[in-house]
């Protein structure tokens, strides 16, 4: 079972993870960006992605030392908690392609979008 900070955190990580597959989304759908742009903001995107995904795990783990009257227990506990969630949402970052719809065989509604 999960505590609910662990949840708050997860919760955030999905919630900026969205936030920037929707710009990608928005940079590949756009045809007036050239393709060596688009690659440049990808790129920009991910460092970014990383270092709000860092800033979150950091504000989690502040927000453990922050407490003073947490058990030692739970507190090595939580942190093994947001170490494995930082391994999951660090490591599992999907590989972005060109098309990414084609690859599954969706077409799209948006005309721009491949």
């Amino acid at each position: 079972m999960m505590s609910p900070r662990l949840m708050s955190v997860l919760g955030s990580m999905v919630a900026v993870e969205r936030m920037f597959w929707k710009l990608r989304e928005l940079i590949d759908g756009d045809s007036s960006i050239p393709p060596d742009v688009r690659e440049t903001l990808h790129v920009m995107l991910d460092a970014k992605l990383l270092a709000a995904k860092d800033k979150i795990m950091s504000d989690a783990r502040a927000a453990i030392d922050a407490t003073p009257d947490l058990p030692q227990a739970v507190r090595d506990r939580a942190y093994t908690s947001l170490d494995s969630a930082m391994k999951m949402f660090m490591s599992s970052e999907p590989r972005r392609t060109q098309h990414p719809r084609s690859e599954v065989g969706i077409a799209s509604a948006h005309p721009k979008l491949p």
